[in-house]
């Protein structure tokens, strides 16, 4: 077993622990995200949606300066 510190967006965090909340109940935020840890091993569709997420990141993160 693993423990580890990852930065989020703050609202990113609460909609995500709602959503889980609401879907799974107030202590499953752990079992979903190894859920989707697992998924990302396993999936080559997901790690492309993400490569795609990703990149559209990177480029409203790299806006000409005015």
């Amino acid at each position: 077993m693993v423990k580890t510190t990852i930065d989020i967006d703050d609202e990113r965090w609460k909609r995500f622990s709602i959503k889980v909340i609401e879907e799974y109940g107030g202590r499953k935020k752990n079992d979903v995200i190894e859920a989707l840890v697992q998924a990302f091993v396993d999936d080559p569709k997901l790690r492309e949606v993400l490569d795609d997420w990703i990149g559209k990141q990177e480029k409203s993160s790299r806006k000409p300066a005015k």
